[in-house]
């Protein structure tokens, strides 16, 4: 019975159209009675599973499927897939900040292919190891490269509290829920991506994917000069109003355009409007609305 029920959710994250699969899962009531059915049929711990839908269908993962099962079906946030499909084309530089275990990174090294690159930053070390297992298990350590680093807005060593589960957290001085529970205090290695890029060499970004639990309003002024000098295009998750302002303040201050990430891709007019968790797109205009 449960190899039938996971074999149910895999033919219908395949058969059924995107559309319906993301309806379904806005239902709560009906989304969350699948959650717990596909919970008694998924086995426990790490297991090597085929992604069944979106983006990385066929492509094979290390998962958690009591606690990871939208990367098995694929269903993990629809619209930045679907922003990626849209924007990111095969031969550019992709950095993925906050890469957790690699559903992003491996997404983008799929769309950037054999002539492009993927510079993943993950700092947490349980993450670190399976997103090295998942580079590994589709053959992308050419096309992938992982540093054990947080991005913030110096070089060097800072603080990161840990989240209520393992594998979370954000650094000191990021924005969001200042009352969530905390697991241990570590110290952890930072960069700056103006350090990484013009002071230690390193490949220069199209585009930069950022998913770091407030600490955007750290990493996002330690990139000014790559933003006023490369003008890589960004696809940024924000986590509250204080991250919304800021982020809104640089970028914009920068010469960019926001747009939400939904359909059509709507442009920001204000950072009030952003919902407390939202995904935005950046992209250069050269328009400074900062500027008196």
């Amino acid at each position: 019975m449960k190899k039938f029920v996971l074999s149910l959710a895999t033919w219908a994250a395949d058969a059924l159209p995107e559309s319906w699969i993301n309806q379904l899962y806005k239902f709560k009531p009906l989304a969350n009675l699948i959650r717990a059915v596909l919970n008694i049929a998924a086995p426990a711990g790490i297991t090597q599973v085929e992604i069944a839908g979106g983006v990385l269908q066929g492509w094979r993962m290390a998962l958690d499927l009591q606690r990871e099962k939208d990367y098995w079906l694929g269903t993990y946030e629809p619209e930045l897939q679907g922003a990626i499909r849209d924007f990111v084309r095969s031969g550019m530089v992709a950095y993925d900040i906050g890469a957790n275990i690699g559903y992003i990174s491996l997404s983008l090294a799929k769309a950037v292919g054999h002539e492009g690159k993927v510079i993943a930053f993950e700092a947490l070390v349980p993450n670190y190891v399976r997103l090295a297992k998942n580079i590994t298990l589709n053959a992308m350590e050419a096309r992938i490269n992982v540093h054990a680093l947080a991005v913030a807005d110096t070089t060097g060593t800072k603080r990161f509290i840990g989240g209520p589960s393992w594998g979370t957290g954000k650094l000191e001085g990021s924005a969001g829920r200042a009352s969530m529970p905390v697991g241990d205090y570590l110290d952890i290695e930072c960069v700056s991506l103006d350090d990484f890029v013009f002071k230690d060499g390193n490949i220069k970004p199209d585009v930069v994917k950022m998913d770091i639990e407030g600490g955007e309003v750290l990493a996002l002024p330690g990139m000014r000069r790559l933003l006023r000098d490369h003008c890589p295009f960004l696809l940024i998750e924000i986590h509250g109003p204080q991250a919304a302002e800021v982020v809104w303040k640089e970028l914009t201050g920068s010469g960019y355009t926001i747009q939400h990430i939904r359909e059509g891709y709507p442009k920001v007019q204000s950072w009030e409007e952003l919902p407390w968790k939202s995904y935005i797109i950046g992209h250069f205009t050269g328009d400074d609305i900062n500027a008196e």
